[in-house]
């Protein structure tokens, strides 16, 4: 499309639009009226100015024509410009000048793939100072801090150990649940990673000398489909370009304190009869406490609690005060590790209206004296329809804590081969599964 640009004939005085031309409205737009930018700014503009006019963008069509002078700013006027007041600027270079400016988020946008926000007058690194160091200097690595606009997961990268590519840490400490497909406990102690290596060029779709891929012609190259096989990396990317890339690995700590006022609760509910029906607060199953208590203060109390039973007073008190001593001995002393490359089940074989749900840990003792967790998972269903009140129901709950894999009854009555394990469906998940009695209840229709 050739741009078209005008010159001035008579000095004009135009508006500083409000609202930014985005395909789709930013926070920046929504929130504009609790800014202090002011709206409606009016612009000088004298005889002689430069002006681009922008072609309509969805979602302005409505609003007045805007324009972007030389130096790079947006003005608006009540009216297309007249032959009158402005004649059009053909001068070539001029044309190529006023059209290659980008404003920054327009590059980020492209060149990037990230939406900025604009802070205006009131940039929090032009006001604070470090409450560490009391410095007054800050530095940003390109996309060092990134969160989703639609859940709101944060984003952190890192540099790899030294090969081209980065690393890119997912934290929900402050997700938005109702956005996500994972009911999650909000915690810092658990994270997930992938690692992206040695690739490049996965943004250029032309085929050249070394695309390896037979699918991969000049006619047409071969593209990422961004399924699950396919890692985190997202559809219609030069799949010959991919180099060495790890899918996200889950794990991190179990959260230890469950804080009310972050998380909240919601009713999680089994299906069946009015008498066989079970209901729990969630998230509540997904913590696991800490003593912080030493191996001899933990045998002290179980041996409090054996003396309590053998001579304390007989009666109701006396036994849950045992009870009450031998479950805090039995607790894990220290935040328990969720090893490397823990489950995390694939959204992409959700149905319509499902949600993956954090449920609880079954806890493993390793052969160095470590306590790990194996995660428990379940698909939901949110039964109460409404949005900030949900209801989750139980739709499976047969994931394999092992290997995240589907169970059926087939595989739990099938016979296992002792010598070749991995010759049986779950044939390694049957250790686990004997030792913590772990049997779905719901199937799944």
């Amino acid at each position: 499309m050739t741009p078209i640009a005008y010159i001035l004939r008579h000095a004009l005085t135009a508006k500083q639009p409000v609202l930014s031309l985005s395909k789709w409205p930013t926070r920046w737009d929504i929130h504009a009226r609790y800014a202090l930018r002011l709206p409606d700014e009016t612009v000088d503009l004298p005889v002689g100015t430069w002006l681009l006019a922008l072609p309509e963008t969805e979602g302005n069509r409505d609003h007045p024509p805007h324009y972007r002078l030389a130096d790079g700013r947006l003005v608006c006027l009540d009216a297309p410009l007249s032959d009158a007041q402005a004649a059009p600027l053909t001068d070539p270079q001029a044309l190529t000048a006023l059209s290659a400016y980008r404003p920054l988020a327009q590059a980020a946008e492209e060149d990037w793939g990230l939406a900025l926000e604009h802070v205006d007058h009131n940039a929090p690194f032009r006001l604070i100072r470090c409450p560490l160091c009391g410095g007054t200097t800050f530095t940003s690595v390109d996309f060092a801090g990134v969160w989703c606009d639609t859940c709101n997961a944060q984003f952190q990268v890192r540099s790899t150990a030294g090969d081209p590519g980065f690393v890119l840490d997912c934290t929900w400490a402050h997700y938005q649940s109702q956005a996500a497909c994972y009911l999650l406990p909000r915690t810092a102690d658990l994270l997930l990673t992938m690692v992206c290596k040695s690739g490049d060029g996965l943004l250029d779709l032309q085929h050249n000398r070394y695309c390896h891929r037979e699918d991969c012609t000049p006619a047409q190259v071969a593209l990422t489909d961004g399924r699950e096989g396919e890692g985190p990396l997202r559809a219609g990317l030069h799949a010959c370009a991919l180099g060495d890339v790890y899918d996200w690995s889950f794990y991190g700590r179990v959260p230890a304190i469950y804080n009310h006022n972050q998380h909240g609760w919601h009713p999680l509910v089994w299906p069946g009869d009015e008498n066989s029906r079970r209901e729990e607060g969630w998230p509540r199953s997904a913590f696991v406490p800490v003593t912080g208590l030493s191996g001899a203060e933990q045998q002290t109390l179980r041996g409090a609690a054996s003396l309590l039973t053998r001579h304390g007073p007989a009666g109701r008190y006396r036994d849950e005060l045992a009870a009450c001593l031998n479950e805090l001995a039995q607790r894990p002393s220290r935040p328990l590790t969720v090893r490397t490359r823990s489950i995390w089940p694939a959204y992409q074989e959700l149905a319509a209206g499902e949600e993956y749900l954090l449920h609880r840990w079954l806890l493993q003792q390793e052969q160095d004296g470590w306590v790990t967790a194996e995660t428990v998972w379940l698909v939901v269903r949110d039964v109460s329809q409404e949005r900030y009140s949900p209801r989750w129901q139980g739709v499976r709950d047969n994931l394999s804590p092992h290997c995240g894999q589907a169970v059926t009854a087939a595989h739990l009555t099938a016979a296992v081969d002792v010598e070749r394990p991995w010759a049986t469906a779950h044939g390694h998940c049957r250790d686990l599964w004997r030792q913590h009695n772990w049997q779905p209840m719901l199937m799944g229709s």
